[in-house]
């Protein structure tokens, strides 16, 4: 599954044009991480950011679309890459998240494919080493 992440690469990241749908599955799985009672440090190598800079990226992606920095954009890909991990129970990740865990991975390979080709330079992996 793949999920098409519209976005315009700019000097510094890129400007993403995400539908509702992904704005709110990114939305959810940062507010998992943002509920998880193990503070600060914990959300740093989780998500590579503190709690209150992870709630602003959040309030960025909330609203209308904008640009975005790479670092901004690796906490998009980590927190949704990093939610069905600590969940993995397909069954809970959607009652907790409301969307299924391909999705999320699936979004995030959509974010890693809009800001720049893969190594076979159309987004997609060959499976060469």
């Amino acid at each position: 599954m793949r999920v098409k992440v519209a976005a315009t690469v700019t000097r510094g990241g890129a400007f993403l044009r995400l539908t509702p749908a992904q704005k709110q599955l990114i939305c959810e799985t940062l507010m998992f991480h943002a509920d998880r009672p193990d503070g600060d440090s914990s959300s740093i190598v989780r998500i590579g950011v503190d709690r209150e800079s992870a709630a602003e990226v959040m309030n960025k992606v909330s609203g209308p679309n904008s640009e975005f920095q790479l670092d901004e954009i690796h906490v998009l890909f980590a927190a949704l890459t990093s939610a069905p991990v600590m969940i993995p129970s397909e069954e809970v990740f959607h009652e907790r998240i409301g969307f299924f865990r391909e999705q999320a991975f699936a979004l995030a390979g959509g974010l890693v494919s809009a800001i720049g080709p893969g190594p076979d330079g159309d987004g997609e992996f060959s499976g060469r080493a």
